[in-house]
């Protein structure tokens, strides 16, 4: 495990729980753990078993940590810089020698609190006041943080969320009609899922997305990335849209606009089996990200978990980067590793030798937000997801239109069509 070459060699170093850490400046925390061989992150609430990164993306909240003082960042989100200073938490000697690990081994049919010396009322609260502690209270920050400056309105003839196929196309159809747009993008690069360079057949080429926010530019418009759209409020005159603009210092921006366009994706889930939240367990796209932009494989001997093209072309870049890779298509029933996944056991009793595992099966469309404007959802009996179920055109809503993974499973090739012609009847009002 480690990096490919020189051209991703660090440049910097952070320290984890008082251990220095090689990094290269930029990158996300979690990458430059996975690079160093550590992918056990953190411990779980109450019984402490060891937990690391998994999508690696913002959105499962399993590699929170204290930075610099500040606690419950996510360091999937967190850029490296030379100095910084994280530290595990929930822990007692740091998550990877956690003494309170041992209660899990201790204590092996669990701790109810509901329960515990229930015979007496004072042993009862003494015992519901250690589990409480043993389950981590966090701790506040060294600092009171300074409060965000004030929110500004912003107008725009156009939003766009976010930036893969489906944004991608609605963005440049907006773009060529000249609307003022902005295209915001949670990640710090544009891309979405053309970042993987998987190169599947009709995937468009990662150049595009630099040559859409040029035409965006042009046009009067912003790209913003580190932009997240996290409410959307319809209104008689437009939408508003509350924005989460990461920079130093972060602040919120108001964005009112008449058009939306939700190519918001889709989020991995967790695959179900026993113990499948061992570190070195991770979304196989996110992977896939970071061999291309950071050189960091997660292992020697990878495991891509999941069935069709994408598991296939995952499977196939890394072993072109020199892991040895198995597909994994069966159903697996147990994750096998202590402080970090080892193997897989199969449920038709086969076994899977591994230091990694890239997860690529089926996702959940992000449709929070378009629920939230009230899009109609269907379950997707195939996958078992809640999808947007748009309209013509992808319309969801008055003035807001859904189009790519968020609408239910499609190629990069599928999502960029369906935003070219969302974004074309946004365009024309």
């Amino acid at each position: 495990m480690g990096r490919l070459n020189e051209r991703f060699a660090p440049d910097c170093t952070i320290l984890v729980d008082g251990h220095r850490v090689p990094a290269r400046a930029g990158e996300r925390v979690t990458s430059a753990l996975i690079a160093a061989g550590r992918p056990l992150l953190s411990r779980s609430p109450k019984y402490h078993r060891p937990r690391g990164p998994f999508c690696l993306a913002g959105s499962c909240a399993s590699c929170l940590v204290r930075v610099d003082g500040v606690p419950n960042v996510r360091a999937c989100e967190t850029p490296c810089r030379d100095g910084m200073r994280i530290e595990t938490q929930n822990a007692v000697g740091g998550a990877s020698h956690d003494l309170l690990g041992a209660i899990d081994w201790l204590l092996p049919k669990g701790i109810d609190h509901h329960k515990m010396a229930t015979w007496n009322q004072l042993a009862n609260r003494v015992a519901v006041k250690a589990s409480r502690q043993l389950a981590g209270l966090g701790l506040l920050p060294d600092e009171v943080p300074a409060p965000w400056p004030a929110a500004s309105d912003e107008r725009f003839e156009a939003l766009v969320v976010g930036s893969g196929p489906a944004g991608l196309g609605a963005a440049l159809a907006l773009a060529r009609a000249g609307k003022k747009v902005l295209l915001a993008e949670r990640e710090p690069a544009l891309g979405g899922r053309l970042r993987c360079r998987l190169g599947l057949p009709g995937d468009p080429e990662l150049a595009w997305a630099a040559e859409v926010a040029e035409a965006v530019r042009r046009a009067g418009g912003e790209v913003a990335t580190g932009a997240a759209v996290i409410g959307l409020y319809p209104g008689q005159e437009g939408t508003q849209a509350a924005v989460v603009q990461r920079g130093e210092p972060s602040r919120m921006r108001r964005i009112l606009a008449p058009r939306v366009v939700l190519g918001s994706g889709s989020w991995i889930q967790r695959p179900v089996f026993e113990r499948n939240d061992l570190p070195g367990i991770h979304a196989a796209r996110s992977l896939a990200v970071l061999l291309a932009e950071e050189g960091v494989t997660p292992g020697e001997r990878l495991a891509v978990l999941g069935k069709g093209p994408e598991a296939a072309a995952v499977a196939k870049r890394f072993s072109q980067a020199g892991l040895k890779v198995e597909l994994v298509e069966g159903e697996v029933a147990r994750a096998r590793g202590r402080s970090r996944i080892s193997g897989l056991t199969l449920v038709d009793g086969g076994e899977v030798s591994c230091d990694a595992l890239a997860v690529a099966t089926d996702r959940m469309p992000a449709a929070e937000l378009a629920r939230a404007c009230g899009a109609t959802l269907a379950l997707d009996a195939a996958t078992g997801a809640f999808r947007v179920k748009p309209g013509e055109a992808g319309r969801i809503a008055p003035g807001i239109h859904a189009a790519g993974e968020v609408t239910g499973p499609c190629s990069a090739a599928e999502a960029a069509e369906a935003g070219r012609v969302a974004g074309e009847a946004v365009a024309r009002g």
